[in-house]
């Protein structure tokens, strides 16, 4: 039993002995935050947070990463859970006034720094919703530049705090330098007078110009004078032909700007000065107070459809009938908007036949009649025209014609020209004939052409005779 005591004894001196100083803690003590009343008894029903206020610690990266919405004023901590309870009346409060002042840090264990940040909430807050990012402003009020190295205790910032009446929320962020983790404090603040009046400027023009189709997207790009604020863009996305008219879709889009910014308004502005948004023309206003000089208008086209024309019950090979004419009979389908033409082009190139069909996502049979066609080669050309415009669909088939009764063959004249031996049969389009490689030796001139030297060319060459024989 004493061996184990004195085990027990040595296990927990060696833990005391590991330096505190490895590991950052702090919070802000003026004005006091949320967790530091806790401890001084300024907040009750606290929780474990009232023993450690310097101990809430969460990933780095406020806004984009860091503890999740809801779950802001505990940085995201469950033994702290009790600091995300939110109304209007839930914590104390500290008196402030817009324009310059202090918020001093104390830390408790010190660390490299990489910077602080300070985030206000937004003037029209919910005080009874738990807290997200909603909640505050996207851009810090106030950031100061830790250098990477470990400031003094206690540290206090001289910060501009922006226009506010009753009860606001600063979110303060001590970054650290040499970890992956930041210190969260929340401070409840409560600022004097009446809501402040502003005044609103003219930054940018929603204009009706072009309609947009369904799949559209319209959106605001917000500028300072350092440059663009992604986070502060606002979008819609068209859902139908109504909302995509263009006296409908800045109107919209005012409409959703309204509802998503704080600092800015779109709409007209009437004599009164309230600005609303209206169907066709709208202007952005920024208020005054803002730092945005300009805001622009960004349309992006959805993708057109994936358009197509498909063709079935094409044969490769027809006979034409003893009366010396053939019609092609075979159907096509359209997916999507399409004017389709399909075209017959001989081997000189000259169009024999052509019919046509104007299809939606659906199907028709087509026959091209030929009267007394050549027998051949022949290339079938199917287009399909988008009917909203677009590229154009184009699929080409190599169809042959032969004469009723004819002599089967092989290949048509050169193809495959590599692979002729004796009793290979070609078909001459030139003539509409059938010609059979001769025996050995004579199949050595069957495969002996270019379009320089066609004098074994079947029934053409001066020579064919001597490699062909004539069916």
């Amino acid at each position: 039993m004493r061996t184990s005591l004195w085990g027990s004894c040595f296990a927990l001196c060696a833990l005391l002995a590991v330096p505190l100083s490895a590991y950052p803690h702090g919070y802000v003590s003026s004005p006091e935050s949320r967790s530091l009343l806790c401890k001084q008894g300024g907040n009750s029903n606290c929780g474990a947070i009232q023993y450690e206020p310097q101990s809430l610690e969460a990933p780095s990266g406020y806004p984009a990463t860091g503890p999740a919405d809801g779950r802001i004023a505990s940085a995201g901590l469950t033994q702290f859970a009790e600091l995300d309870e939110q109304t209007a009346t839930r914590w104390t409060k500290r008196p402030m006034k817009s324009g310059l002042q202090n918020f001093t840090w104390t830390f408790t264990a010190n660390h490299a720094t990489r910077n602080w940040r300070y985030y206000i909430t937004r003037a029209d807050w919910n005080p009874n919703v738990k807290l997200s990012r909603a909640s505050f402003e996207s851009t810090p009020f106030c950031q100061v530049d830790g250098g990477g190295k470990q400031p003094p205790s206690p540290l206090t910032h001289s910060c501009n705090v922006p226009v506010r009446a009753g009860y606001q929320l600063v979110l303060a962020v001590w970054e650290i330098a040499d970890t992956t983790n930041s210190f969260y404090n929340l401070l409840d603040l409560q600022f004097d007078g009446t809501p402040p009046v502003y005044s609103w400027s003219a930054k940018g023009t929603i204009y009706p110009s072009v309609d947009l189709a369904v799949g559209d997207k319209a959106s605001t790009r917000v500028f300072d004078a350092a440059g663009e604020h992604p986070e502060l863009s606002t979008r819609i996305t068209i859902g139908s032909a109504a909302d995509g008219a263009k006296t409908t879709w800045p109107y919209l889009l005012a409409t959703r700007v309204n509802a998503e910014q704080s600092l800015l308004r779109a709409g007209q502005k009437a004599a009164d000065g309230s600005i609303n948004p209206a169907y066709g023309q709208n202007e952005v206003f920024a208020r005054s107070d803002s730092p945005y000089t300009r805001v622009e208008i960004q349309i992006d086209k959805a993708p057109p459809p994936a358009n197509d024309v498909l063709v079935s019950g094409l044969a490769a090979e027809y006979t034409i009938g003893s009366d010396g004419n053939l019609t092609l009979g075979f159907s096509v389908t359209a997916v999507g908007q399409l004017d389709v033409n399909a075209t017959l082009f001989d081997a000189a190139g000259v169009a024999r036949a052509s019919a046509n069909a104007s299809l939606n996502n659906s199907g028709q049979s087509l026959s091209l009649p030929l009267s007394k066609p050549a027998a051949g080669s022949y290339q079938l050309v199917v287009k399909g025209t988008p009917k909203s415009g677009g590229a154009v669909v184009q699929k080409t088939y190599a169809v042959n014609l032969k004469a009723a009764g004819s002599t089967s063959y092989d290949h048509v004249f050169p193809t495959g020209l590599g692979s002729y031996k004796a009793g290979t049969r070609v078909l001459q389009n030139k003539n509409g004939k059938v010609y059979e490689c001769r025996p050995s030796p004579y199949s050595g001139w069957c495969n002996i052409w270019s379009s320089s030297n066609n004098a074994y060319e079947p029934g053409v060459g001066a020579a064919w005779a001597d490699a062909w024989i004539a069916r």
